[in-house]
């Protein structure tokens, strides 16, 4: 232990006691603070005792000055951020110019935490030659130098950034010096731009994430940083409302215009902003929501309440599969029978690949998301709509934003939180 003190007193780094000596914390104050994610050291030594460089302790203390050691701001953040994205996409005009609506989400994003200082939505734009070719259609920091040995390398050398493309699936690194990664020219390249740490969302049109994956939103920092669970929920639901914000401006073909059923883009932001504000506030002040008997189920009453849907279900979810709150003895027969046909259909779904979408009786329709639970098993969320929808796009993207929705309050109440 004394000659990796010694060490880490040479490269100028401190440990644990001495860091929080220098703050004015106790020591296991700031051990929670490394537990949460809200100070990541600079070294791990090989008996994994964690190491800092001065400027990043004096960047805690800078923090420290606002808020708690242990506080959780940064996971209610997101709130304020998705609110101020939906009335981005929401103000009149906006359509107009696209690229300024994506820019200025990126500035909120990368201003949320300090967590990120690049940012990117890309748009595939397949060309003859290169299958996942992409095109920015937002930035924020992105090198030129970046930009052009992208251009240079491709389709020979695969990019994080292609591969979310080809395969739909997110791809998270907290630190490319550990992390495992296919291409060593493309992870050299990334490191010479300045891009340690990064998370690549894929954006979807349509019902299948593999083949509807249109485009993606990058957020790069220039060191180490651990994810967690609340801030992944946070960049999923800006990948949807920025997908929502581009459908709302994409061509009539990708969407029903004509039904008076249809759910607008820009309404499903507004709905995807209140379920995870809705998350979010019953995370921070459970008891607000002890009147309902499951913690999944006001989340159920939010989008039946914002989306007009008849009736919600899901399943899976700990302690037991639940749906919305309404009173059945005041529905009629037709609709008790759209619940339990529901029912079985989110069940069948949590074994299928993509979105389900049926009809029934040419009145409603049901539309179904397979998801995989944070225990690792596989469940499902499910709505009925009324009326005949052919695109479920904004439907599909409200689902997914409930099932992050479900499994962050789950996290918290069945598994207390981090």
């Amino acid at each position: 232990m004394f000659e990796l003190d010694k060490d880490a007193e040479s490269e100028h780094m401190v440990g644990v006691q001495e860091a929080a000596g220098y703050l004015g914390i106790h020591r296991a104050t700031l051990f929670r603070a490394l537990n949460n994610g809200l100070i990541i050291p600079d070294r791990m030594t090989p008996k994994g005792r964690a190491r800092f460089r001065m400027e990043t302790i004096e960047a805690f203390q800078m923090k420290l000055r606002s808020q708690a050691a242990t506080s959780q701001d940064h996971v209610y953040a997101p709130v304020r951020v998705m609110a101020k994205l939906a009335n981005v996409l929401r103000t009149p005009g906006s359509s107009a110019d696209i690229a300024s609506t994506v820019d200025e989400a990126l500035h909120l994003l990368c201003t949320a935490d300090g967590h990120f200082d690049k940012a990117c939505v890309a748009i595939l734009n397949p060309t003859a030659h290169d299958r996942y070719a992409a095109t920015l259609l937002g930035q924020l920091g992105i090198p030129e130098r970046l930009k052009s040995a992208y251009r240079c390398l491709r389709p020979y050398e695969e990019f994080p950034l292609t591969r979310v493309l080809h395969t739909g699936d997110a791809e998270i690194c907290e630190d490319i010096n550990s992390h495992s990664f296919p291409n060593a020219t493309a992870m050299r390249v990334l490191k010479q731009n300045g891009i340690i740490s990064y998370a690549v969302l894929p954006m979807v049109m349509g019902d299948d994430a593999t083949n509807g994956t249109f485009g993606v939103l990058i957020v790069c920092g220039q060191k180490p940083h651990k994810f967690s669970r609340q801030e992944l929920i946070f960049l999923g639901g800006v990948a949807d409302a920025l997908s929502a914000c581009i459908m709302r401006d994409a061509p009539p073909m990708y969407l029903a215009n004509t039904a008076s059923t249809v759910l607008r883009p820009e309404k499903a932001v507004d709905v995807a902003s209140a379920l995870l504000e809705a998350a979010f506030s019953q995370a921070r002040c459970p008891k607000a929501f002890s009147s309902f008997a499951l913690p999944v189920e006001p989340l159920c009453d939010v989008l039946v309440e914002k989306s007009h849907a008849l009736a919600i279900w899901v399943d899976g979810f700990p302690p037991q599969s639940c749906g919305d709150t309404a009173d059945p003895s005041q529905e009629d027969a037709v609709h008790q029978q759209y619940r339990r046909n529901l029912r079985s259909f989110v069940h069948h779904t949590s074994t299928a690949d993509s979105l389900r979408r049926e009809q029934w009786q040419s009145q409603v329709t049901a539309v179904a998301l397979p998801v995989r639970l944070p225990s690792g098993q596989r469940g499902a969320v499910g709505a009925v709509w009324p009326g005949v929808r052919e695109e479920v796009s904004a439907e599909g993207m409200l689902l997914s934003t409930l099932a992050n929705a479900c499994s962050f309050v789950t996290e918290y109440s069945v598994g207390g939180g981090n």
